[in-house]
């Protein structure tokens, strides 16, 4: 299809920016928030109707048509050339599809907000986690509503659904455990807390006590498993420890692992769970999750840039970079990636939001 000329498409009110950012994704999103907070100018396009990119959670009739649908129009990138003025050159964009094949059977369901998929798969968060902290620094937890993960962590276990112990008083309540186990299990978390206290404590700050409680060297190096082993704990409840609560995503128990957790990594992780048991009034376990989905993560920032002055522009797509002379003496071997399609602008298809 022949492309509209240019002098046809919208233009964009002002026309200089500081910052120029393509796709409204989780990463794209903080960093728009960070330079609107920063007081930069901030121009925000995403080529799809709705903001989060690869991390928005979307109703079905929409996923087709953005992503899974190959492009026809799409072509290699073109290489570069003149502006019509030598102190520029011009890289022209191309947009590239996730999937080379798609084959779709039946029809999608009418608009519904009953549901939404989650392009990168549901996910859950630390109470404590990095990106929470993110969020209420910024201001972001103003634009999203959380949920607590009801019931805490399950381990499912020959055949069956264990709830997983998040506290002294859990662990002696848990009537599928054993009593030796409940004692072991006690015992490991005793040792790792005050590791945990004693590594978070300054150097002039510990005390002979505190120096002894903290695990060795040579034991944080050694893998988490082989660690649970030397404190005895049993097969389940090295389950417990690794998967419901340190999250290891192979089974740490076979050679064909990927990736070993060390000692150190799993501890880390039981601290970070620690620390989100109770860490908000209304969420009593450890893990919280977007109401509508974690696609409202990279929304949250995208709103606190727009409050800050950020101008966000939908439906609209780069469709080449220029690049000044200088920029080529000091970059002389500067590569651009191929990332997007379409022209900047297309006749009834702009939209500006917040």
């Amino acid at each position: 299809m022949a492309q509209a000329p240019a002098h046809h498409y919208p233009t964009i009110d002002p026309t200089s920016f500081d910052v120029v950012v393509c796709g409204t994704g989780l990463p794209e999103s903080v960093l728009a928030a960070a330079c609107a907070a920063a007081g930069k100018t901030v121009l925000h396009v995403d080529p799809n109707p709705f903001y989060g990119s690869l991390y928005s959670s979307v109703p079905l009739p929409l996923l087709l048509p953005s992503f899974l649908s190959p492009d026809p129009s799409a072509v290699p990138l073109s290489p570069p050339t003149s502006s019509g003025d030598d102190s520029h050159s011009v890289v022209n964009l191309h947009r590239r599809n996730i999937y080379s094949e798609v084959e779709t059977s039946g029809a999608a369901p009418g608009p519904s907000r009953r549901f939404t998929v989650h392009l990168v798969g549901p996910r859950v968060l630390y109470c404590a986690d990095e990106a929470v902290d993110l969020l209420l620094r910024s201001g972001g937890n103003h634009h999203v509503e959380f949920k607590s993960v009801e019931g805490g962590s399950l381990l499912f276990w020959e055949g069956q659904l264990y709830p997983v112990p998040i506290s002294r008083e859990s662990i002696f309540r848990d009537a599928t455990l054993e009593l030796n186990d409940k004692t072991v299990l006690y015992r490991f978390f005793k040792l790792v807390k005050a590791h945990i206290a004693a590594a978070s404590a300054s150097g002039d700050e510990v005390g002979e006590g505190e120096a002894s409680a903290k695990i060795s060297e040579d034991d944080l190096d050694l893998p988490f498993i082989d660690y649970l082993k030397k404190h005895k704990l049993s097969p389940k409840m090295r389950a417990v420890v690794l998967y419901a609560i340190a999250m290891a995503d192979c089974d740490q128990d076979t050679d064909s692992c990927e990736k070993f957790l060390t000692t150190k990594e799993g501890i880390q992780t039981i601290a970070l769970y620690s620390s989100s048991i109770g860490r908000f009034a209304n969420a009593e376990g450890a893990f919280i999750n977007p109401m509508y989905g974690h696609g409202e993560l990279p929304q949250a920032f995208c709103r606190c840039a727009a409050v800050k002055g950020a101008l966000y522009v939908l439906r609209v797509q780069v469709s080449a970079v220029l690049m000044s002379e200088l920029f080529t003496d000091i970059y002389p071997n500067e590569e651009v990636l191929s990332r997007k399609s379409a022209p900047l602008y297309s006749d009834d298809d702009s939209d500006s939001a917040e």
